[in-house]
């Protein structure tokens, strides 16, 4: 490392290995026109390399298991950061204006503010951190993806000044603050948080999927103008979600439409068109299908499947084969797996026929990068 302290600039990649370091630094370099790459030094303690200003391709620390300290306090421009195996280390520090890709994994980071003044970036991959709380971001477009996962159990994040994203990623966090996003080109999923409340108020549309799932604490989503869903519309498994109001423009959704719980409100009242199936099952029997059965009997939901149910014996959807060959009822299970046809009241013998467009793909649903298996076999049946 000595040979290189009298150069501004080096040009190739540098890596740095093995087990003779214990202290390292790089010193008066300001620019490397290459990859910085710091791999399985096993006992190397500590890196600096604070005259750094640009790194033309990655820089990537890996696998550094006593590393507990780095800095490159005047780190201004990167490609790509990659960070990942690093148990010791607790804090870092940069200068960061413009890195194209972040990926952070399976680090002891308690705090994160190299990151605050971004602007855009293309992916941001924050994973298995577990004693990261709080983040805090800048952020105004993300070009692929966004994904917050797996860190501190009380993890709090915020990216209140994010307009527009292509994937959208977020679980296991306590809060969640997007108060000025207005469109996602592809997926939006909130999976697996402590979030009480969720504020998407200025969310106008989602390009693919649009996902709630398994929020135990969630009580209220304000998305009051998104009007279009492009993929699969789920709102699932959120235990104290009582009240669905906060969907009161939604107009169009591409895929499927799935809702489960123990809601007793579904405000859907602008909704006009399901390209896929429905499902829509409640444990609430104050909840009522009159809204959804009247949509599905103007074609309005699309698919081959329909199934809505409440926890009152009262209401009871079956449905019936649109075979040729023949016709045989059966009735539509919680899980919604039911073949095309029509679908009638338990109190009426008379059926309704139903359209027979199948709409967007099972794969439509699930959005790429994130983890909706919980959707993907109920989106297939509905499909």
């Amino acid at each position: 490392m000595d040979q290189y302290s009298g150069c501004t600039t080096l040009v190739g990649d540098l890596e740095i290995t093995g087990d003779s370091l214990t202290s390292a630094s790089l010193a008066n370099v300001e620019e490397l026109q290459g990859s910085l790459i710091v791999n399985n030094a096993s006992k190397l303690n500590d890196f600096h390399a604070d005259s750094l200003k640009k790194v033309t391709d990655t820089l990537s620390l890996q696998k550094l298991y006593i590393l507990s300290a780095a800095s490159f306090g005047a780190l201004e421009e990167v490609d790509t950061i990659q960070f990942i195996t690093l148990p010791a280390i607790s804090t870092f520090t940069t200068n960061l204006k413009s890195p194209n890709i972040i990926y952070v994994s399976d680090t002891a980071l308690e705090a994160v503010n190299a990151f605050t003044s971004l602007q855009k970036v293309a992916s941001f991959n924050m994973n298995n951190n577990k004693g990261l709380g709080n983040l805090e971001s800048d952020l105004e477009t993300v070009s692929d993806s966004l994904e917050f996962s797996s860190n501190g159990n009380d993890a709090n994040v915020t990216f209140d000044k994010l307009i527009w994203a292509n994937n959208i990623t977020i679980r296991d966090v306590e809060s969640a603050s997007f108060t000025n996003l207005e469109s996602v080109n592809q997926s939006l999923g909130f999976i697996n948080n402590s979030i009480s409340t969720l504020n998407l108020s200025s969310l106008s549309s989602v390009g693919g999927s649009f996902s709630v799932v398994s929020n135990d604490e969630l009580t209220e989503v304000d998305a009051k103008n998104l009007t279009s869903v492009g993929g699969g519309f789920g709102v699932a498994n959120n235990t104290d979600f009582k009240s669905i109001n906060g969907f009161s423009k939604l107009a169009t959704v591409g895929g499927a439409l799935v809702a489960t719980g123990n809601f007793t409100e579904l405000d859907l009242s602008s909704l006009k068109s399901v390209k896929g199936g429905a499902q829509v099952d409640t444990s609430s029997g104050n909840f009522s299908c009159d809204a959804l059965k009247s949509l599905q009997s103007k074609g309005a939901i699309q698919g081959d499947s329909f199934v809505c149910k409440n926890g009152s014996t009262s209401i009871k959807l079956s449905s019936t084969s649109g075979s040729s060959s023949g016709s045989s009822s059966r009735t539509a299970t919680s899980s919604g797996a039911s073949s095309s046809g029509s679908v009638s009241d338990s109190s009426d013998s008379s059926s309704t026929s139903t359209h027979t467009s199948r709409g967007a793909a099972a794969a439509d649903f699930a959005p790429a990068g994130s983890i909706l298996g919980v959707f993907a076999a109920v989106a297939a049946a509905l499909l």
